[in-house]
């Protein structure tokens, strides 16, 4: 018996397309987006935009190499998913050059080397985190400190020059500015044999979690 597929995923009703529930899923993404920059900085933002830009030049790219009309396929909204949920899992200073190699992976190779929205067996934004964290562990675990708790922030033009301009290894407050996400603290306390009452009084910690983060996790929810 031979089957004969019309039609490829997403399967979605008329009355909820594609582009529909990409711009219900940026919506959703907002209100933690807002926490994320009132908590941890411009860097937020900037990754944002960034990301968003350059996922919109390879898509552009990639469909027209593969002879289609891009404007059409732009207008679903998926790039701009894609380049948001990458943005939001990179460190907030990280180099520019992470945030182009990590969208042109998620676009170039985990969307459109399989087919294109619909093909592609993983999460395109998700793959790209996976392939930055191996390729550059250094520059994707150095996270920054919540406002409450950091030393010292920084402010718009000083993210940029950090971003665009050299690395926040290579800044004289580095060491102010970073720390160990919750869950390293965690890890580490329990390697120390600490108990979790011990481990959550340390300053990382709020009340439902890691400063910042637990805010963060609610805007989401």
């Amino acid at each position: 018996m031979q089957f004969k597929t019309v039609a490829s995923s997403p399967f979605l009703p008329p009355a909820n397309g594609v582009s529909r529930v990409m711009r219900q899923v940026l919506l959703a993404l907002a209100p933690g987006t807002l926490a994320a920059i009132w908590y941890f900085g411009w860097g937020v933002l900037i990754n944002l935009i960034l990301a968003i830009l350059c996922a919109v030049a390879f898509e552009a790219l990639a469909l027209k190499l593969r002879g289609r009309d891009p404007l059409p396929y732009l207008k679903d909204y998926s790039a701009i998913v894609t380049a948001w949920l990458l943005a939001l899992a990179l460190p907030q200073l990280a180099p520019w050059w992470i945030v182009v190699c990590g969208v042109f992976f998620a676009i170039i190779i985990a969307k459109h080397l399989y087919g294109g929205l619909g093909y592609n067996p993983f999460n395109p934004a998700m793959v790209a985190y996976v392939s930055l964290l191996i390729s550059f562990p250094a520059y994707m675990t150095h996270w920054v400190a919540p406002s409450p708790i950091a030393e010292h922030s920084l402010g718009l033009l000083e993210s940029i020059k950090v971003i665009f301009g050299g690395s926040l290894m290579e800044h004289d407050l580095f060491d102010s500015m970073t720390m160990a996400t919750p869950l390293d603290s965690i890890k580490t306390g329990l390697t120390q044999h600490k108990t979790i009452d011990e481990i959550r009084s340390g300053a990382v910690f709020g009340s439902l979690g890691g400063v910042g983060w637990e805010w963060v996790a609610n805007w989401y929810a």
